[in-house]
């Protein structure tokens, strides 16, 4: 891994967010954030939780869907993990999260933070930032791929749109903020108890961890949400990371990333039982349904055999 304690530190670049410091490096004359392990708070067998190492894992899967996200770094600082993150921001830019976005949205009844899905989906229609069209489709394909790794705070502050007031411009933000996919305050111990038991890898399928967009205000439960929805944005993007996610690849992120064995082994096999059970199931579920049609392969017609004859003279 990459030490990073040497170095420089970019004092006017800061960050916000609640899970653990960030300081800006510049490493191959670059800026980075560097995300240092934030407290385990649920977990007090640990000194801190994994997100350090669960977020360079999550994006990295993010990228093998071909979803734009953030470039990451797995590194020590001053003898600690840290995980850097390079800064996607060019000069002049800013992050307007969807927090922000949804604030400037004055029907909105609830404040900028509030997560019930209705009024998210609503505050996308009424924005005059982007192109609604674009991200309606991006928020359905980040919730999906976040169904996939079971992202529990995919919250309005932690994705959105980038502006550069100076030249007009905007674009979605590349995918950040992953450490709360695939479990991240687990010990080792504790990830080899769940293998041991089919329950209790179940209960980590079906009962938790669900999304942070409410309905009713009641957390989103991946599962039922995504094998019950009519919304065809939603499962479009079902499709399309159903369609996207390559095992070959993510076992090749998985086995060279410096962890434990049963880390490696922990984190694999849930994610073949999320791709299974949550994933592909939903998606079959809404094919049965009628709601997603897939493109049979072209078939390439056979080649007629000649039927001329070459012209042999007679001697």
């Amino acid at each position: 891994m990459i030490d990073f304690t040497q170095c420089d530190v970019e004092p006017l670049r800061v960050y916000d967010g609640a899970n653990g410091k960030k300081i800006c490096v510049i490493y191959n004359n670059e800026r980075y954030m560097l995300k240092f392990p934030a407290l385990a708070r649920n977990n007090p067998v640990m000194h801190y939780s994994n997100g350090c190492l669960n977020e360079h894992i999550a994006s990295s899967i993010y990228r093998t869907l071909d979803i734009t996200t953030q470039e990451t770094i797995l590194g020590i600082y001053n003898g600690k993990m840290v995980v850097a993150c390079k800064d996607f921001c060019n000069p002049g830019d800013r992050i307007v999260n969807f927090a922000m976005i949804k604030n400037a949205c004055i029907d909105s009844s609830l404040n900028g933070y509030g997560t019930e899905l209705e009024e998210v989906l609503q505050s996308i229609e009424e924005q005059n930032l982007y192109d609604v069209k674009e991200i309606k489709e991006h928020f359905w394909k980040m919730f999906a791929a976040d169904a996939f790794l079971g992202n529990f705070d995919r919250h309005n502050g932690n994705w959105g749109i980038i502006v550069n007031e100076l030249t007009r411009e905007t674009r979605i933000a590349p995918v950040y903020d992953n450490g709360s996919c695939l479990y991240p305050q687990l010990t080792d111990k504790q990830m080899e108890k769940i293998l041991e038991t089919r329950s209790e890898i179940e209960n980590r399928l079906y009962v938790f961890p669900n999304s942070a967009l409410k309905i009713d205000n009641k957390k989103i439960n991946y599962y039922n949400f995504l094998t019950k929805t009519q919304d065809i944005d939603c499962i479009r993007a079902l499709q399309y990371v159903t369609e996207h996610i390559s095992m070959d690849k993510i076992k090749k992120v998985i086995r060279n990333i410096p962890m434990t064995d049963i880390q490696q082994q922990f984190y694999l096999t849930m994610l073949i039982e999320r791709k299974e059970h949550i994933i592909e199931k939903a998606y079959q579920l809404q094919k049965e349904r009628g709601y997603i049609v897939t493109k049979e392969p072209k078939k390439t017609p056979k080649k007629k055999k000649s039927t001329n004859r070459k012209y042999v003279p007679r001697i």
